[in-house]
């Protein structure tokens, strides 16, 4: 009798499962805590910067929060404002499945100069090692093109890339690793890598069930974003709005007033905030009907 209690008792309690977007600058780092029958899950969508303020905000997180093990890590394209913060979970925070636009990049020791200061291919390269040698399962992005990640009754789903995608920024990135690459050629493919990787950024929804929950766009332009949605009907509680709410190359106020979501969060910093901004933000949740959050007023959490 006191078992069949105990066991009652114990399915009573339900964790609340958990979507943070936090404040890492002008930069994204979301994470999904996720209840299912078979315990909390751990999603990460973009890890941030490598610091902000001094300090490490994804890997402070999961260490405040007791995790010690993401279930699914997504790079949604190879930008330092989005990759920097995995660097710090190498040997603490281990990783059981990975998505990102490609594989392993050690690219040809005359490339690194040219990129200055952003050392973050060096460490996206060691950050893959960590990955391979560890034994996470590792996925390209184009690899997952209509795919459904399951963790219980939640579902996220990649929008984009789709199965015909080009992935330019991809094709670059790997002419880049050459190590025969002779200047022009190295001028030419960094070119169009750089010009690339946002569009070819990947785009996820959040589902319960059949309820649309959130949407994370990376950087994607306006143009892939609309691409993506093409043939869906999508009307997130939640939108994090694309390339931090910077150039209207990456929105729309078209797309909002499809999406119509309720919070339209913008991860920008305060320095990168202006009142040219505000207008813009304003416009967009007007024709969506929607409220902003902008992540510089603090890490946002909903519990979902």
């Amino acid at each position: 009798m006191a078992s069949r209690l105990l066991r009652a008792s114990y399915r009573m309690v339900k964790l609340m499962s958990e979507l943070h977007i936090l404040d890492v600058g002008r930069a994204d780092c979301t994470v999904l805590l996720l209840d299912t029958p078979d315990g909390s899950r751990c999603v990460v969508i973009d890890g941030g910067g490598k610091f902000y303020k001094g300090r490490r905000p994804l890997l402070e997180f999961l260490t405040g929060r007791g995790i010690n093990t993401i279930d699914l890590l997504i790079l949604t394209h190879l930008h330092q404002d989005h990759f920097g913060g995995f660097v710090h979970l190498v040997d603490k925070i281990a990783v059981r499945e990975a998505v990102a636009p490609c594989g392993d990049l050690q690219f040809a020791d005359c490339v690194y100069p040219v990129f200055g200061t952003q050392e973050y291919y060096r460490e996206y390269h060691k950050f893959f090692q960590y990955l391979e040698h560890s034994g996470a399962k590792l996925l390209s992005s184009i690899e997952c093109a209509e795919r459904m990640f399951r963790f219980g009754d939640y579902m996220l789903e990649c929008l984009y890339p789709l199965k015909n995608s080009t992935m330019r920024s991809v094709v670059y990135a790997m002419a880049l690793c050459d190590q025969n690459l002779t200047e022009e050629s190295m001028k030419w493919a960094l070119d169009i890598h750089k010009q690339t990787c946002n569009e070819d950024s990947s785009i996820w929804l959040l589902k319960r069930n059949e309820e649309d929950l959130a949407l994370f766009a990376g950087d994607s332009t306006d143009e892939t974003l609309r691409a993506a949605l093409c043939g869906h009907i999508i009307t997130p509680h939640l939108q994090k709005l694309s390339h931090h709410g910077i150039n209207s190359r990456y929105f729309s106020e078209y797309v909002q007033k499809i999406l119509k979501p309720q919070i339209l969060v913008v991860s920008v910093d305060e320095k990168n905030y202006n009142e040219d901004m505000n207008t813009q933000i304003t416009a967009l949740c007007a024709a969506g009907k929607s409220n902003a959050h902008y992540t510089f007023q603090g890490d946002l959490t909903i519990q979902i």
